[in-house]
């Protein structure tokens, strides 16, 4: 009986079934309504006094906290301000002379404060709230599953952001006081990222409020909602056209930096030397921060490190993330330097140098030169600049994998430092941190710092100087930190939403919350071959083949990309790992490579050579320049301001039945030459010691560090997120495309159409038909009603169907015994295995290369040799 019971609990919600699709979607839209509908407006940004000003200038510590507060205030879901003193507890540098406007930040004291800006994407991953009160960042580097919240969704489910998994970028300025340009570069480029954010996530409802008033409890939450969208919508089109207009931002810009800030984590501490950099000096009170770090200085010196705040502040923010990649901006020649810059790896070339050395050269061609002055030289710190001991570049970048280099530091300043905190695990100092000497005067003229005009443009006109062009070069470094995937175009559809900021999804699937795009079907009969149908008579350019364009960021060479094309069906309802939000989940690689199935079918491009074994694109990065590149004229994605490169492949949907709900993808593999070793490398013998090397060609890597995670990709492909192809339906082709073109106009929908020379529309090519600013409600509930193989949801249920629902039952059942017997097998293996990581100090695996045998590498870490000299 107990049985039939459950059974019967079983069937009730799959007998209403048939209206499931559009409630799920009313809901949707409700609880997103209903939610936004007394939500603040985010104040509208106006333009300031420094914004009216063209010209950039060199600002002094008091207008730097200013602004960073000023920035703070206004966009809170992206930028958070704090201390190192409130971080790690750590004294301040100085006297009571010393920093007096810090009485205006909230906490202070005597001596100057050292600040870090924070940007993330609050809403997409949010903070641990922990982490701008805890006085020792000690008690949250083992936190369960890093520094993310576990979030219950509306339907009940917990959410996880998959936080630990956005790579960490850190940026520095003014190591050395007197080197004055870091610091207002940096806080240029975060104002631009964070505002553009801002624009991007207009407006913040996911859907323009229905008309429908049975969505709202009473009349008044029905006027909220829609005064809401009108406000958001307006502040939305004046900020972009400001972005656009005023400062040479436009829309694909926008987008590239708004993904910038909610694919990443960046920290951003702009006077690292805040007590130098507030007096105008080189050193923190007679001691040099770069030779306060504990790399490749002789053990009896222990003493002589971690003596400055300005180097325990940099050390507690190494320690309490996982940098794979760093910039440090510095002044007094312009030249790009990477490792090695120690002495004991003088005339060596460091691990990694081919991917040192292309990033570096990215960085030299982005920034440009202009009048005066040449586009940066790049090189070895060693052959570049001069070598030193104790710098902060070796010590980020082999600090975990050369132990024998690194000492205890024994201070005395400041009541002393403790030694264990610069003894490291295995994974925190792998990072290519670069050092920027950014001009040859250490405070340049104003003439020379550049314009705010068409910032992200690179360019050796006027317009470029020193700020502009290090603004550029630190978001270049935030973008290479990891690369990405993106489909951009279906059928002259440019898809505008890439990353969309601070948007909740309210634990929708991932079909719901990606981005749909319905195509006319096929015509059953005729004579057009079963093409699709024309909407005119004198339309000879019908075809069942879709057209979709995708861009690769985030590395240089592309070795090999392709679409992946298959039914929704067979894929699981959410794509990120349910444990911990990575993406993509081990079930839904299961389910896209799946041998043994033809559901899934790839496609490579059609606008590359397809030479065996050659690169099949280059990068917007590339030394030669983004391979394809565009040649179309879409306004908002043509010439200067285009997102290269632009790979394109044709699906032939006519082997698909009406109604298909097809998942398209767009994968990646990358910079496989960064498996290459340098002639001369020291110490000998070594492979990629990097995480940024590693994450891309090591699938057997794995680290970790406070909760943070870098591994390799289990298969070496990089994944876009999935875009949805909806077929039109047969029976009333025409009829439904006329809809269709009806509601994408009454709504604006973002959509593609073919005219005749009468300027007649011939035929639909594509409408984005769940786009934030022309959601399509009816076409939407059309959708949903199908299912994703295309067959109508029956609405009637007589006893034929539950005949049948009820042998699913069962089968249902058997599955989910069977399934929770593995799961509970899984979690016992994931304690076990938790368990053994709360017992070491850190996480760190390598495993070895596939490409071992062919380049001859030797994965491990350096251990010293007896035999060599210590210094």
């Amino acid at each position: 009986m107990s049985f039939l019971i459950a059974l019967v609990s079983f069937l009730s919600p799959l007998a209403a079934s048939a209206n499931a699709g559009s409630a799920a979607n009313a809901h949707i839209l409700q609880q997103q309504q209903q939610r936004h509908a007394t939500t603040t407006l985010p104040q509208l940004s106006r333009k300031t006094q420094h914004e009216k000003e063209e010209q950039y200038e060199i600002l002094p510590s008091s207008a730097i906290l200013e602004r960073l507060q000023k920035l703070v205030a206004e966009y809170p879901t992206f930028a958070t301000l704090t201390t190192t003193q409130e971080w790690f507890g750590l004294p301040r540098a100085g006297g009571d002379a010393d920093c007096p406007f810090d009485q205006n930040y909230k906490v202070h004291g005597k001596g100057c404060n050292n600040y870090v800006l924070i940007i993330q994407d609050k809403e997409a991953y949010p903070e641990d709230p922990n982490v701008q009160s805890l006085s020792n960042n000690d008690n949250y580097y083992n936190l369960d599953n890093g520094h993310f919240q576990q979030k219950e969704g509306p339907s009940g489910k917990k959410e996880k952001s998959g936080w630990k998994y956005i790579p960490d970028v850190f940026l520095s300025g003014s190591v050395h006081g007197n080197e004055r340009v870091g610091p207002s570069s940096l806080l240029e480029m975060s104002e631009l990222l964070v505002e553009a954010a801002y624009c991007e996530s207009l407006p913040r409802m996911r859907y323009k409020p229905q008309t429908d008033a049975s969505f709202y409890a009473n009349g008044d939450e029905e006027e909220a909602a829609n005064k809401r969208w009108e406000q958001e919508l307006a502040s939305a089109q004046t900020c972009r056209q400001s972005l656009a207009s005023d400062k040479g931002i436009p829309s694909p810009y926008r987008q590239w930096l708004a993904r910038l800030v909610s694919t990443r984590r960046t920290i951003v501490i702009p006077t690292a030397n805040a007590l130098g950099y507030s007096r105008n000096q080189r050193e923190e009170d007679g001691i040099d921060p770069n030779r306060d770090f504990p790399f490749d200085i002789p053990s009896s010196k222990s003493g002589d490190c971690m003596q400055t705040i300005a180097g325990r502040s940099i050390n507690e923010l190494f320690r309490s993330h996982l940098f794979p990649i760093g910039l440090t901006f510095h002044g007094g020649m312009e030249v790009i330097g990477y490792e090695w810059g120690a002495p004991t790896y003088l005339n060596k070339d460091a691990p990694d140098a081919i991917a040192q050395n292309t990033i570096a050269s990215a960085y030299s061609k982005y920034a440009n030169g202009f009048h005066g002055h040449s586009a940066y030289d790049f090189g070895t710190m060693n052959d570049k600049v001069y070598y030193v001991r104790g710098g902060m570049e070796d010590w980020a970048f082999a600090g975990s994998w050369d132990p024998k280099r690194v000492v205890q530091c024994t201070p005395s300043t400041f009541g002393g430092y403790p030694a264990e905190k610069t003894q490291y695990n295995n994974s925190t100092l792998r990072a290519f941190n670069m050092l920027i000497e950014t001009s040859d005067p250490k405070e340049p003229p104003r003439a020379e710092l550049g314009k705010r005009t068409n910032p992200l443009m690179s360019s050796n006109g006027k317009e470029n100087g020193h700020i502009a062009r290090n603004m550029r070069l630190a978001l270049l470094a935030m973008d290479v930190v990891e690369p990405y995937v993106s489909i951009r175009e279906v059928e002259g559809l440019v898809l505008e939403d890439d990353v969309v900021p601070a948007m909740k999804y309210d634990g929708g699937s991932s079909f719901d919350n990606g981005k749909i795009v319905w195509v006319p079907g096929p015509h059953q009969g005729g004579d057009d071959g079963g093409r699709r149908r024309r909407m005119k008579d004198d339309d000879s350019s019908t075809s069942n083949l879709i057209k979709v364009s995708w861009t690769v960021g985030g590395a240089f060479n592309i070795d090999t990309t392709e679409l992946v094309i298959g039914p929704w069906g067979t894929l699981p309802l959410n794509l990120a790992d349910i444990n911990d939000g990575a993406y993509p989940s081990a079930e839904m690689m299961d389910s896209i490579n799946n041998k043994n199935s033809d559901e899934f079918t790839t496609m490579r491009p059609s606008n590359i050579d397809n030479k065996q074994g050659s690169v099949e694109g280059r990068s917007r990065w590339h030394a030669d320049g983004p391979h394809p590149a565009t040649t179309t004229t879409t306004s908002s994605n043509s010439g200067a301001f285009a997102m290269n490169p632009r790979f394109e492949a044709t699906i032939d949907t006519s082997k698909y039945p009406p109604g298909t709900k097809l998942a398209i993808f767009a994968k990646a593999t990358v910079d496989k030459d960064w498996l290459q070793p340098a002639s001369n490398v020291g110490p000998s013998g070594l492979g990629p010691v990097s995480h940024i090397v590693n994450a891309r060609q090591n699938p057997s890597y794995h680290a970790s560090n406070a909760g943070k995670v870098i591994r390799g990709r289990v298969d070496d492909w990089w994944y876009s997120d999935p875009i949805t192809i909806v077929i039109g339906t047969t029976n009333g082709l025409e009829e439904e495309e006329a809809q269709v073109l009806q509601e994408a106009t009454l709504n604006n929908a973002p959509r593609s159409v073919s005219y005749n020379d009468d300027g007649e529309v011939l035929f639909i090519n594509a409408v984005h038909i769940n786009a934030r600013l022309g959601y399509l409600p009816g076409v939407m509930e059309n959708v949903s009603q199908t299912s994703n193989t295309g067959s109508s949801v029956t609405t009637t249920l007589g006893m034929p169907w539950l005949l049948g629902s009820l042998c699913i039952a069962i089968i249902v059942i058997f599955s989910l015994v069977a399934f929770v017997r593995r799961r509970r097998m899984r979690y016992a293996h994931g304690k076990q295995m938790a368990r053994i990581a709360e017992d070491e100090d850190d996480s760190f695996s390598m495993g070895s290369y596939r490409d071992d045998a062919e380049v001859g590498l030797e994965v491990r870490s350096y251990h010293h040799d007896d035999n060599e000299d210590d210094f």
